[in-house]
Formats: structure tokens, C-alpha cells, sequence
């Protein structure tokens, strides 16, 4: 193709051969390739931008994944021509591929690029893929042997934006102060959402928030109302710093445990009335993330609401299964103390015993270092399971914590996820739901188990 270099044409070439023997050995293919096209052409992120209609970037410690599959599901019903790392690969090696896997050599139409993107891996995506708008979610303690403590990212954050201008709009939770005040490191203008509800406020901190000091002078940061770990309305004793009033703010919510949730979104467009099938008040953020997204694209509130309203959860973000015998799973992916607390909160917030399998691995995707168990409240389950199956590489830990609690639970270990699960759907009564809180490469695991009975697709099939 006219204008595509030697070298990009044998990266690109060389990935998509290894993409197709990969799917016909039955993988997904969503990582390998890129690698390969990164290590015949180092620049290949770069140049493949080039022939897309710049990006809209995904980053933050949670929500990511459903962030992106929102505002994707946005853009598909206004009809917006885009790709996307919809398969959750958002390593460079996974923008890469998706980039190529969208690529032909006759390409004409140029399509705007949605990316989920690691958090780490933000400064080279930026420099790279021309962002219209960066949505930055939160920022949580999260992986602490891979990123280190939390200001490190954020310091990550600040050196990424700032070459950035007017053209790229940064998204920002107004709500999380780490987050909101990422706005002065750059001459981006500054789009924020959050939440403007007392009625769902925590009240106080919960013990394991990240951040409670101010992000400007280190001061104490005092709290009017909390919705969500440090999440909420802040001011600072010290310096005056304040929350910025959101732009686009979620009012009257109405969470439905894992059925969903209502609420109305007041925007600078007007007032939208949202339905949504996605739980928790995590996904309250994630919508408002993608609704502001979508304004900043000039997309109108008719729009925005049916591809809010008629997005699915992602693979493991608290999908709901059905299996034979009129049994069910929910699975919903716990990686950190905010999103796990949030999980539990969430699912456990009425007396109503469940059947609960926990599982919790240590490889490197899910973070090496399981001292995070620690500050997760479990002492909420009290009374409100009916069995607790605890698995994977490090069920020992977790039973530990369990035990640690104080709380009297009929509890099972079986290390071995595809035995846990087994026994665990055995034992359920018909009609029943098995909640499943996996880590990330159990979770993988667990579809790929599912897949192989039939009752879900692989996360890249997805």
C-alpha cells in the first residue's frame, strides 16, 4: 500500500499470519502479534495511528473494560465507524494488534480508534495515537509489586498529559481529588463527572481508602459526603482545594443489587433518564465516564441512552451465566480493596444468603502480592452466605482471612478452580445463583472451563 514502509508492511504482515495460525489453533490471538509487530518495527504503534481518525483512551484502575465496551456500544448505535481493543489486551502489544487486525492495504475510510488502555502504559499511547479524549476513571491502590504505591501512577499520568493540548479533552472524576486535579498538569480542556446524591453517601472513609490527604499541599482533605473508598466531596482544611462541580452528575440513583441501576444524568445537553442492566455504583461512574465521552464526541442524548441502556457486561464484570438445571453464575472480577469492597457491598447488601465461590490467584496479571486480602471487608458476608467455596493458587490465604474475620462461616477450600467450581454448581440447589468473585487470570481461566462445556464464548469471542 502507497505510503506504508517496508518495515511496517513486514510487521503488519508478519502479525497477521501469526493471528491467523494462532486462531486456527484455537487461541484468541490478541497479544502475541502485536508483540511481533513491535519487534520487527519498535515504532509500529506510531506509524499504524497514522491511517486512523486519532483515539478515544480508556484508562484508570477500575472500569476500564466497561467503560470502553459503553461508549463502544455508544458509537455503534450512532452509526460512528471505530475500532477496539474489545478483547481487554491494552498492553502496547495489545493496541498494536488491534490496530493491525483492523488494517488492510486497500484501507480508505479512516476510523476513530477506542482504546482501553493499562495504566502504565498511558505515556506511550498518548504520544503515539493522537487522543480526541483520554477518560481517566480513578485511581486505586492496585498491583503493588508491579506499579508501586499509587503516586507513582499518577506521576505517570501528569508526565503523559502534559503535551497534550486544547484538541484532547480529559475526562476526569470529579470525585476522586488524585484523579480530578490531573486537569492543571495540562492545557487540555477539562470534562468532569461524578455523583450528586447524599442518600448513597458511606458517611465516613472506609478504613482502606488510598488517598485522604490533599493532592496539592498534602493537607487534610475533609469530607462532606463518600460514596465509593476516597470517592466523593472533598475539600482541603489546608490550601481550599475543592471538588470540581461534574460537567455531566448522576442524580436520584436507584441501585438494584445485581440487576442494575436507575438514574438521571443531568448533562449540559439536558437531563437523560438512564435504565441500566450493568450493577453497582461502579457502574453508575463507568456510565457517566461514557456518557461524558459521548458528548465530548458531539453524540446526542437519544443515542447515548440506548447504547448505555443496551450494553451488556463484559466477560467476568459481572456477567450472569445460565447453566442446565436451571442454575446460574454470577461472576464479577476482584482485583483491589476498592473494587472488591465495592463488589460486596453491592451483592451482599440485604440479608438474602448466597452461594459464594472465591477465588484468588497470584500470577503476574493479577499482581503478585496478596496482602491487599487484608484490607477487604469481608466481616460483611456475616449470615449472608449459604456455603463459601475459596479457591485458586492462593485459597490458603484466603481461608486465612476468612478465618481472621471473626466470622462463622460454612466455608469449603478446594485449590484447584475447575474442581471448586464443579462442586460448588453440584451442591447448589436448582433455581440457585453461584456469585463468583475471581482474580483476573482466574477468571480467564474459569471462561475457558465454561467455553469447553458450552455455556460461555472465550473473552475473544466475546
Amino acid at each position: 500500500m502507497k505510503g506504508v514502509d517496508a518495515r511496517l508492511f513486514s510487521a503488519i504482515s508478519a502479525a497477521k499470519l501469526l493471528k491467523l495460525t494462532i486462531k486456527a489453533l484455537g487461541g484468541g490471538g490478541t497479544a502475541a502479534p502485536g508483540l511481533l509487530a513491535e519487534y520487527i518495527d519498535p515504532s509500529a504503534l506510531r506509524k499504524l495511528a497514522k491511517y486512523y481518525q486519532g483515539s478515544v483512551i480508556v484508562t484508570g484502575t477500575n472500569g476500564k473494560t466497561t467503560t470502553s465496551r459503553l461508549l463502544g456500544n455508544i458509537l455503534s448505535v450512532g452509526k460512528i465507524s471505530f475500532i477496539h481493543n474489545r478483547a481487554g489486551s491494552n498492553l502496547l502489544r495489545g493496541l498494536v494488534g488491534t490496530l493491525i487486525d483492523n488494517f488492510t492495504f486497500t484501507q480508505k475510510d479512516k476510523n476513530l480508534a477506542l482504546l482501553e488502555v493499562d495504566e502504565a502504559t498511558l505515556p506511550a499511547a498518548t504520544s503515539a495515537t493522537n487522543p480526541k479524549i483520554i477518560i481517566f476513571n480513578n485511581l486505586f491502590r492496585d498491583q503493588l509489586d508491579r506499579y508501586g504505591e499509587v503516586d507513582k501512577i499518577r506521576s505517570i499520568w501528569q508526565k503523559a498529559i502534559l503535551h497534550l493540548d486544547s484538541s484532547t479533552a480529559l475526562v476526569l472524576n470529579s470525585d476522586d481529588h488524585s484523579v480530578a486535579h490531573l486537569a492543571s498538569s495540562s492545557r487540555s480542556r477539562a470534562i468532569y463527572f461524578g455523583i450528586e446524591d447524599k442518600n448513597l453517601s458511606l458517611g465516613q472513609l472506609p478504613h482502606a481508602s488510598d488517598f485522604t490527604s490533599c493532592i496539592a499541599c498534602e493537607g487534610e482533605l475533609r469530607f462532606d459526603e463518600v460514596y465509593l473508598s476516597h470517592l466523593g466531596k472533598y475539600r482541603c482544611a489546608s490550601c481550599g482545594l475543592v471538588r470540581p462541580k461534574p460537567d455531566v452528575a448522576a442524580e436520584q440513583i436507584f441501585l438494584q443489587e445485581e440487576k442494575g441501576f436507575m438514574a438521571k444524568i443531568r448533562t449540559p445537553k439536558g437531563l437523560l433518564e438512564l435504565k441500566v442492566g450493568l450493577p453497582g455504583l461502579y457502574n453508575v461512574y463507568n456510565a457517566l465516564a461514557a456518557v461524558s465521552a459521548a458528548l465530548a464526541l458531539g453524540i446526542g442524548l437519544p443515542v447515548i441512552k440506548k447504547g448505555v441502556e443496551g450494553s451488556l457486561a463484559a466477560f467476568g464484570r459481572t456477567e450472569k451465566i445460565s447453566l442446565e438445571d436451571n442454575k446460574n453464575l454470577f461472576i464479577a472480577l476482584v482485583k483491589n480493596p476498592a473494587g472488591f469492597n465495592e463488589i460486596l457491598r453491592t451483592l451482599f447488601s440485604k440479608k438474602e444468603q448466597k452461594w459464594v465461590l472465591i477465588a484468588i490467584n497470584d500470577l503476574i496479571a493479577d499482581g503478585r502480592d496478596v496482602s491487599w486480602l487484608w484490607d477487604v471487608d469481608f466481616e460483611v458476608l456475616a449470615g449472608k452466605t449459604k456455603k463459601l467455596w475459596i479457591s485458586g493458587i492462593r485459597a490458603a490465604d484466603m481461608a486465612l482471612r476468612i478465618k481472621y474475620s471473626g466470622i462463622n462461616l460454612d466455608t469449603a477450600v478446594e485449590e484447584n478452580i475447575e474442581a471448586a467450581i464443579e462442586k460448588a454448581i453440584e451442591k447448589m440447589p436448582v433455581g440457585e445463583t453461584l456469585y463468583v468473585l475471581p482474580t483476573y487470570t482466574v477468571m480467564l481461566a474459569l471462561k475457558k472451563i465454561l467455553a469447553a462445556k458450552g455455556a460461555s464464548e472465550q473473552f475473544w469471542e466475546d
